[in-house]
């Protein structure tokens, strides 16, 4: 059992299961624009995979709506998940046992917004990279949710599950962060829609050579970008929003994202404005 001066943080943001109404197209998608690659098949799923991990991405054939199935968190101790399990139950929440899909052991439950989250012992490893070597994604960085209520989210996911906030945008957002330190592994919006609601994923990058890259093949596609090159105050990530993947509709691509090292991190309260998403923004409307 972990020691009552451990505090309980996931390790990272595992992988993001996605509904999808044609698994083909999906797969396709998430190949050639998402460079991914295929790492398990079924009947009615596909396991995309990033790095040497078994899957970042998982796609289920539904003909419900299309969008986020789960997340999941990888915990840093394997004995965390009985304590999660203790700790859920008494705050109420049902929680089920699962054997995991090339995870090990798991729990999942379902948050106040209505999600399925999963937390999972490890994740399953290749052992190889991808054999695409164009363009390798690096990580599976974070993922951005609508919510109704930010407080009680935020209280769920700091208080229980033990996110971090690193920032927030005062009243419409809040950036957490799991132990491996990256800014932000799940951004939860206010306003964006109502919930459940994947706003977008995000993969993270090794250098700008790969991220341009990434945004060339959109190009080359003829298949448009939802926001081009950009620069966000907050986590200091360069990167651009590419549509065309279906389940999110949106998929960011980024570089030089930062991690928060010093144990006393004050986050910040962000003003919303003109600045909020973009440093590079003009200081005054031009129109």
């Amino acid at each position: 059992m972990t020691n009552a001066d451990e505090k309980l943080t996931p390790w990272r943001l595992g992988y993001v299961a996605l509904n999808v109404p044609d698994l083909e197209e999906a797969v396709k998608a998430w190949t050639t624009l998402g460079m991914l690659e295929v790492s398990e098949t079924s009947q009615d799923t596909v396991h995309l995979r990033g790095g040497t991990d078994h899957h970042w991405l998982v796609l289920h054939k539904s003909d419900g709506k299309p969008g986020m199935r789960r997340m999941a968190f990888e915990v840093q101790r394997r004995e965390d998940l009985a304590a999660y399990r203790e700790l859920l139950k008494a705050e109420g929440i049902q929680v089920t046992d699962h054997e995991g899909e090339w995870t090990g052991e798991a729990i999942r439950f379902q948050d106040p917004n209505g999600y399925e989250v999963e937390l999972f012992d490890a994740m399953g490893n290749i052992g190889i990279t991808p054999t695409k070597p164009w363009i390798n994604p690096a990580e599976l960085l974070h993922a951005v949710v609508a919510v109704a209520d930010l407080d009680a989210s935020f209280d769920f996911y700091t208080r229980v599950i033990g996110l971090l906030e690193s920032d927030r945008v005062l009243g419409k957002t809040v950036f957490l962060r799991t132990a491996n330190q990256f800014h932000h592994s799940l951004v939860l919006g206010c306003g964006r829609g109502e919930p459940p609601l994947l706003d977008h994923v995000a993969l993270h990058f090794n250098d700008i050579d790969e991220l341009m890259r990434g945004r060339q093949n959109f190009i080359a596609r003829d298949i448009p970008l939802d926001r081009d090159l950009l620069r966000h105050p907050t986590s200091g990530s360069m990167g651009f929003y590419g549509k065309g993947l279906p389940g999110p509709s949106t998929v960011e691509f980024c570089i030089d994202h930062d991690k928060i090292t010093d144990p006393d991190h004050r986050p910040r309260s962000m003003a919303p404005g003109r600045w909020t998403s973009n440093v590079w923004v003009p200081p005054v409307d031009l129109s």
